[in-house]
């Protein structure tokens, strides 16, 4: 039995698996695994967040005698932009004096933009304060008055004092109030004869136009900023007017019976295009449109005459003139608007108002500006739809063929 027993021992320590282990020890191990933390303890507490703070602004004393580069830069105090001259004219100064260099007087000088409360949005809260309305009309009384002593057309001088009282009068429907929240309440009336940017039809697309047009001096100094070589400030303030006016035709119902005509039309140039040559092809443009007019007020005359012969009346129908023509100049950031005399015995262009999308905190006044003049524009060619002729399209006609 001790015999079976040894042998027996002897094979199981040959085939034991504890003496493989301790035969296949190796000097190098794997390392264990590292144990993850739960998500509970991976994110440190605000306690420790805080422990370790590594604080990087510098005390305030270190810059009293430091670089001023180093400072945070300070808002623009100056209204000084890229195509400043600094000999002491500016573009503005030069569009003045080109756009009234025809033979007037001197004092045939005006611009609505300077007679209006125009200020940066801060500060209309405080002007307005100081300033009364009654007091306000009856001093744009007296500049209407000056202005029609000059030689001014009716049309042209209510254009000048609704640019210049704008801000001392409202503009908009009080439904208006909470789609235009930033605009003073004293801009809103419940009288709706009384609110003048207002829709004949449709007052979402009315909000929804004059919103775009807010945009307009934003998009011109980008234009400026990135120095655009497609989309320049001109081309931007273009766009904006020609896209207001078109919603302004289109809630009027221009479209049809007006398929060519308009009371304005508007030229741009870059910072390179002399005002001169602006002037030139505002001119050419204005004298094209006056001929235009006075063809439809013709045409309109000989079909009246026509149906009063085959009426038996005597009456001879009556032809109007035409009617005052508007100009908007646009150069770089500045834009013009222009009166155009047809009537006179040599056309010239008076300046109505000049304004600049350059200058920030101004861009509403602005827009406001381009909204009445476009409504200005689209009640005139509605009081004159009588004496044009009503172009009717026929519905089994093909426009294309």
């Amino acid at each position: 039995m001790s015999y079976l027993r040894r042998v027996t021992d002897s094979f199981w320590n040959y085939v034991s698996p504890r003496k493989t282990v301790q035969r296949r020890d190796k000097p190098f191990k794997v390392p264990p695994l590292p144990q993850h933390p739960s998500a509970a303890s991976a994110t440190p507490s605000a306690q420790a967040k805080v422990q370790h703070w590594d604080v990087k602004t510098p005390p305030s004393g270190d810059f009293e005698d430091g670089d001023d580069t180093l400072l945070p830069p300070s808002p623009p105090q100056s209204l000084e932009r890229p195509y400043t001259d600094f000999e002491g004219d500016t573009m503005i100064d030069e569009m003045v004096e080109t756009l009234n260099s025809k033979e007037v007087d001197a004092y045939d000088v005006y611009d609505a933009n300077e007679e209006t409360l125009v200020v940066d949005e801060d500060r209309y809260i405080e002007e307005r304060k100081a300033r009364n309305k009654e007091r306000e009309r009856a001093r744009q009384s007296v500049k209407a008055k000056e202005l029609r002593s000059q030689g001014w057309p009716e049309d042209a001088i209510f254009l000048y004092t609704k640019l210049a009282l704008r801000g001392h009068e409202p503009l908009f429907p009080f439904n208006w109030l909470d789609d235009f929240n930033t605009m003073p309440l004293d801009m809103f009336t419940r009288n709706q004869d009384k609110a003048y940017i207002k829709p004949i039809t449709d007052d979402w697309r009315a909000q929804k136009a004059l919103d775009d047009l807010l945009g307009l001096g934003a998009r011109a100094r980008d234009a400026v900023l990135t120095d655009a070589p497609l989309r320049t400030p001109e081309l931007w303030i273009r766009r904006f007017v020609l896209r207001y006016n078109a919603w302004a035709e289109r809630d009027g119902e221009l479209a049809f019976p007006f398929p060519d005509l308009s009371l304005f039309d508007i030229v741009h140039g870059g910072k390179g295009v002399s005002p001169k040559k602006l002037e030139t092809r505002i001119l050419q443009k204005l004298s094209h449109r006056a001929s235009q007019w006075s063809e439809a007020f013709a045409l309109q005359a000989s079909a009246n005459a026509s149906s009063s012969r085959r009426s038996s009346l005597s009456s001879e129908p009556t032809t109007p003139d035409v009617p005052t023509l508007y100009g908007i100049v646009t150069s770089h950031t500045v834009m013009a608007f222009v009166c155009y005399e047809p009537v006179a015995p040599k056309p010239f262009l008076r300046t109505v108002a000049l304004f600049d999308f350059s200058q920030e905190g101004y861009d509403v006044w602005n827009a406001l500006a381009i909204a009445i003049f476009c409504i200005h524009c689209r009640n005139r060619m509605i009081q004159l739809q009588e004496f044009l002729p009503n172009f009717v399209l026929d519905p089994d006609s093909d426009p294309d063929a």
